[in-house]
């Protein structure tokens, strides 16, 4: 009997580690899906900003490459470009972390 109470115990303690892990893992994903999709209140409008944004650059057709001058056009926007330097600061920070350890 002793043991059995013991392995709930070892269950609930698992679970509690697993829910906040989820948790954790789920707030970083909402802000990386924040930062490469400004726009998008949830998964599906991400994805379908990415659908467009691929078949914008000529990704979806069947292996055709992206139209990288219109990829760097794109770069010309303001919005892109301050999307990109938030990025770059960001692994600038990260990197910075790394190298204190």
């Amino acid at each position: 009997m002793n043991w059995v109470l013991v392995s709930w115990i070892f269950v609930a303690i698992l679970t509690a580690v697993n829910v906040f892990v989820f948790m954790k893992l789920k707030k970083a994903s909402d802000q990386m899906m924040k930062m490469a999709f400004p726009n998008s209140k949830n998964m599906g409008d991400a994805m379908s900003q990415m659908q467009n944004m691929m078949s914008g650059m000529g990704g979806g057709k069947g292996g055709v490459p992206p139209n990288l001058g219109a990829l760097m056009g794109q770069m010309n926007n303001p919005n892109m470009q301050a999307q990109m330097k938030a990025a770059m600061d960001m692994l600038g920070k990260m990197q910075q972390n790394q190298k204190r350890r």
